[in-house]
């Protein structure tokens, strides 16, 4: 079933508290107002409306939503130009209210509508299934639709604890993985080429991850990663852990233009998948089931330590041209060994 959430192994957290995640949809086409009051006639709960591009709604069978299109991107100069062209009217004295739903509703082809739930637990992300089923009758747009989108379906997974060797157990599970997930979802040319949203990490960072003998500490593990990694633009960005473990250490090493954007946050931010919302077929599971592969392996010392050695053997090999296509092959069948025993 292309709609049923896989469970990790690790469901609950260091303190006994069931682990959730939080999903950050984003999506082209509709309006804030539209996807409000859709979502909440389907999910019930009420509106709090803080602007035309920020409502919450409060109390839904998913909790709290927040939906709302980026208003630092609506209200600079750049897009006021824009907008302005098109008979925004931003002169003084103009109606506030009527020029925010305006704004929001010409600005939709070019900045996202977010959709953001708090925490799920994992045992009810199958709950997400409505959601989608309400945003595709909508008409909801997602990555495919347009070279101009590159949304991202973001899954913020709770850490199970905060030990170093757990954390990186977790960053050396996604690196074996990234180049398998990639070519599995056949994920968006546009999101991976021509934005820094899902920029790799570096070469040299990933052959020290998954050096064998690699053990840090916590404040090592922080610091390898911030010097290498001083952005929130990774496939898996682990700053929102790491600013909660150690917030002058982040604001330290991030790149200036981000440090507004960076919040500190119990979860792992997983950042790769695209958006398909519109798309035949496409399920939040589908992405969720990839990720919960990244938590499999994470939570198997054992096979997490034959992965590595092989992965080494591979990248040292000189006879090989294709090492990267090579070891996709090789974590396709572990993939396919991990499903038929779950």
């Amino acid at each position: 079933m292309k709609s049923h959430f896989r469970m990790p192994p690790v469901l609950d957290d260091c303190n006994g508290h069931p682990r959730g995640a939080g999903i950050e949809f984003e999506l082209g086409n509709l309006s804030i107002s539209q996807v409000a009051e859709a979502l909440q006639k389907t999910l019930g709960g009420s509106q709090q409306k803080q602007s035309p591009f920020e409502i919450y709604l409060q109390d839904t069978r998913l909790g709290k939503i927040k939906i709302e299109r980026d208003t630092r991107f609506l209200t600079s100069l750049k897009y006021r130009e824009w907008l302005s062209m098109l008979g925004i009217d931003f002169s003084p004295g103009a109606d506030g209210e009527k020029l925010e739903e305006e704004v929001d509703k010409l600005s939709r082809w070019l900045i996202p509508c977010e959709i953001v739930t708090q925490p799920i637990p994992f045992a009810e992300l199958n709950s997400l299934n409505e959601m989608v089923h309400v945003l595709d009758h909508l008409g909801a747009e997602g990555t495919h639709e347009s070279l101009y989108y590159a949304f991202g379906l973001h899954i913020n997974a709770s850490v199970p604890d905060w030990e170093s060797h757990t954390l990186l157990a977790y960053l050396q599970s996604f690196l074996l993985l990234a180049d398998w997930i990639i070519e599995d979802a056949q994920t968006d040319v546009t999101r991976r080429y021509f934005t820094k949203f899902i920029d790799p990490f570096p070469q040299d960072y990933v052959e020290l991850i998954l050096q064998p003998s690699y053990k840090p500490d916590i404040h090592q593990l922080m610091s390898d990663y911030l010097q290498q990694n001083p952005t929130r633009n990774r496939p898996l960005d682990m700053l929102p852990v790491f600013y909660t473990l150690d917030q002058n250490l982040v604001l330290k090493a991030v790149r200036k233009e981000e440090k507004s954007l960076i919040k500190g946050r119990p979860a792992f931010h997983y950042r790769l998948p695209d958006c398909r919302l519109g798309k035949k077929g496409w399920s939040v599971a589908a992405e969720w089931n990839r990720w919960q592969l990244v938590e499999t392996i994470a939570n198997d010392p054992a096979l997490r330590k034959r992965l590595i050695t092989a992965w080494n053997k591979e990248m040292a090999s000189f006879f090989s041209l294709s090492h990267k296509s090579n070891w996709i092959e090789q974590m396709d069948q572990v993939v396919k060994d991990i499903i038929r025993v779950q």
